[in-house]
């Protein structure tokens, strides 16, 4: 199936100088050359002398060829080979050689949601083959009642639950559930140690007449997982509401350990609810983004008190708003340039995504156009379309996702299907096909951290 699409030159497409596997294509037998013992391949970054035990044996074979054969090998073969023997374990094992070799291996891992046949239901993380590479049973159990007679029974069956990612780019993962609105749980893969977030409100807003009214009752908006990349702490932001206000707060996450939310002062005004198949929420090196709503006070009063495309962005080190960031200008203007448009469809139009390292608005018209505007100036709120889509890929439900190494871009289409966009040939084809496309995130740890 080809698309039609139309690319500014620098698009900003992420190249690559050394040759990568197709993490699109069939998996094939890797093949690696012989290799003469006295001969030495070119060295690592790092001196073999910080990878290997001094007290290593390794017969004839050079250490450093020795690390560079290794480094060449898949994750998921080099795992085996670790039964060798301890010297190879403890090489591949180390902090070092785990961050070289993902430096090298750079296909996508993603994080889906599974329910394993309405019995249980947990994350998997997958590679874009569609293998799992680790299954990670859910922690929760069932929600039970004591009646009179002291017998305990199961209101809500854990099996019943349903499990949302939330579109992440980071070695944790972040996931709600159905049964717990105000509920949030962190994951770290490589540990398995999920974090349950306390589902209780901060200190600060606890006191709230009107939160303590309605305690229990409140509903997460909005919540993004971020690193703050100065000190690497992780936080996460959640937008709740409470009667008919959004109230803001943080946690931040220590290890197997996190602290209390702590409550902020709330978005400059309303941000679109980010859950389920809207995306408006993104999160770009330690600043979340929310597309603030310029519609429900239109609806309500006929007068545009917020312009459209307007964002939101809170900084998760300085725990501050930084202010209102216009959208691109012809998004601000559609509705007035397009007499046959409303507000209505422009509120269904618009969202936000990630994709190679930048702030996106998605401008979504669809089953005519599709526009990707990428911030490139923060402080002059200036944008630059470096896509611009026509069907199918311009249609109700498809999202852009991720920005692959060789300058395809994966999609997200409703209904559980991933399909790949390849701008050198023009071809539009599956990818993957998941549970739900809209709770996946991306895992950006190794897979020998597994």
């Amino acid at each position: 199936m080809s698309a039609n699409v139309s690319e500014s030159s620098g698009t900003g497409d992420a190249s690559s100088s050394s040759t990568t596997l197709d993490p699109l294509s069939s998996s094939s037998p890797v093949r690696l050359p012989a290799v003469r013992l006295a001969c030495c391949l070119p060295t690592v970054a790092m001196a073999s002398s910080q990878l290997l035990p001094a007290a290593s044996s390794l017969g004839d074979l050079p250490r450093d060829a020795l690390v560079e054969i290794l480094l060449r090998i898949p994750a998921k073969d080099l795992c085996r080979l670790r039964a060798v023997c301890p010297s190879w374990r403890a090489l591949t094992s180390s902090p070092l050689f785990v961050a070289e070799h993902k430096s090298r291996h750079t296909a996508p891992l993603l994080v889906v949601a599974y329910r394993d046949q309405d019995i249980a239901n947990g994350v998997d993380v997958v590679d874009l083959s569609g293998n799992i590479v680790k299954r990670i049973p859910s922690i929760e159990s069932d929600i039970v009642v004591e009646d009179e007679s002291g017998h305990v029974f199961a209101v809500f069956p854990v099996s019943h639950d349903s499990i949302s990612v939330l579109r992440t780019r980071l070695d944790r993962i972040c996931f709600t559930r159905e049964l717990y609105p105000l509920g949030l749980w962190v994951l770290n893969p490589a540990t398995g140690v999920t974090l349950v977030l306390p589902q209780c409100h901060s200190e600060e807003l606890a006191h709230d007449d009107e939160i303590r009214a309605n305690y229990g009752r409140g509903q997460v908006e909005s919540c993004a997982l971020g690193q703050v990349s100065s000190t690497g702490e992780y936080k996460v932001i959640r937008i709740a509401t409470i009667g008919d206000r959004q109230l803001c707060e943080v946690i931040t996450l220590d290890g197997a350990y996190c602290g209390k939310w702590r409550g902020k002062q709330s978005p400059p005004a309303l941000v679109f609810a980010s859950r389920g198949e809207h995306m408006r929420c993104a999160v770009v090196d330690g600043v979340v983004y929310f597309l603030m709503d310029f519609y429900t006070n239109y609806f309500s009063t006929g007068v545009l008190t917020i312009e459209p495309g307007s964002i939101a962005s809170f900084n998760l080190e300085t725990e501050e708003w930084m202010g209102t960031l216009q959208g691109p200008g012809p998004v601000r203007t559609f509705v007035e340039d397009h007499e046959n448009f409303c507000y209505a469809h422009l509120n269904l139009q618009l969202s936000l995504a990630e994709l190679d390292f930048s702030l996106v608005t998605v401008h979504n018209n669809h089953n005519i156009s599709m526009d990707l505007w990428f911030l490139t100036d923060f402080e002059n709120a200036i944008w630059e379309k470096k896509y611009y889509f026509l069907p199918p890929i311009a249609h109700l439900g498809v999202h852009p996702f991720l920005v692959l190494h060789d300058g395809r871009i994966v999609f997200s289409h409703a209904g559980g299907l991933l399909k790949s966009y390849d701008p050198k040939t023009g071809t539009y084809a599956d990818a993957l096909e998941v549970r739900d496309s809209r709770s996946i995130g991306i895992y950006t740890g190794s897979l020998l951290s597994l």
